[in-house]
């Protein structure tokens, strides 16, 4: 039931969360994860063996501060999907591209509210390739997103909490997703940082990959280190921990922050 739908479930790149950038400043973001399953939760979250994929994705993030409280945000992405016996299949190409916005909302010295909408144009076109479900059809992601800077342990520390209903056109159902990020500065030039990325399917979808509903549950654990005050460098792990019809997987997530 599950074989196929391995690209459906990874985490989306690290974007500035719900803080938006100064007028005329920017960022760009080069994110690589590769991950790998071969086991999946079944309808009950039992854990099974199931059809083996890799997966790799590239995604460049452009973000760039319109006003102080605008911020423009643009991604596009480059996929390669590997999918297993029986009956192996591969996609190698362009995945996603994003578009979109984020609008701040609400600012104090500690506190920050921001929505963010972001339209999702599939690159993948008419690959008939089983690698390539969950990539063909557009989305559309609308966010609230909420920041907040305090001191942990006597260690300044952030929290960003996003909230999402992900619309997605053609078979796939709908999705509501819940983001959370802890980062907390441990020395002058590093961070620590543990990542939840939790994703419930509204319903089931249509066709043999989505006749079921689905819901999984991710941890990344990572650090960052600013390389210069412009550079920062961050290396995570992620794996699957819980789900239902989804891959149990893992993975690394390497990227690169540059300030402008």
């Amino acid at each position: 039931m599950l074989l196929g739908l391995g690209c459906l479930f990874t985490p989306r790149p690290a974007l500035a969360g719900a803080w938006t950038l100064p007028a005329g400043g920017g960022q760009v973001i080069v994110q690589t994860t590769v991950a790998t399953s071969n086991q999946e939760f079944g309808p009950s979250s039992d854990l099974l063996s199931s059809r083996p994929y890799d997966k790799a994705e590239v995604d460049l993030v452009f973000e760039y501060g319109a006003t102080d409280w605008l911020t423009l945000i643009a991604a596009p992405q480059f996929l390669a999907v590997r999918l297993g016996e029986p009956g192996s299949a591969s996609y190698a190409g362009p995945g996603y591209t994003s578009l979109g916005a984020r609008v701040r909302l609400y600012e104090s010295e500690t506190f920050v509210l921001s929505a963010q909408a972001v339209a999702r144009i599939s690159g993948t076109g008419n690959s008939q390739s089983a690698a390539a479900v969950g990539y063909e059809d557009g989305e559309l992601d609308l966010r609230v997103l909420a920041g907040l800077s305090f001191t942990l342990f006597g260690k300044p520390a952030y929290l960003d909490l996003q909230a999402a209903q992900r619309q997605r056109s053609g078979p796939p159902p709908d999705e509501f997703h819940l983001d959370a990020t802890l980062g907390v500065r441990v020395a002058e030039r590093w961070q620590v940082l543990a990542q939840s990325f939790n994703v419930v399917s509204e319903g089931a979808g249509e066709g043999p990959y989505f006749g079921a509903s689905y819901e999984y549950y991710k941890l990344q654990l990572g650090a960052a280190y600013d390389w210069t005050p412009a550079l920062t460098l961050q290396l995570s792990v992620v794996g699957t921990y819980f789900a239902r019809n989804a891959p149990q997987e893992n993975g690394l997530v390497l990227s690169a922050q540059y300030r402008f």
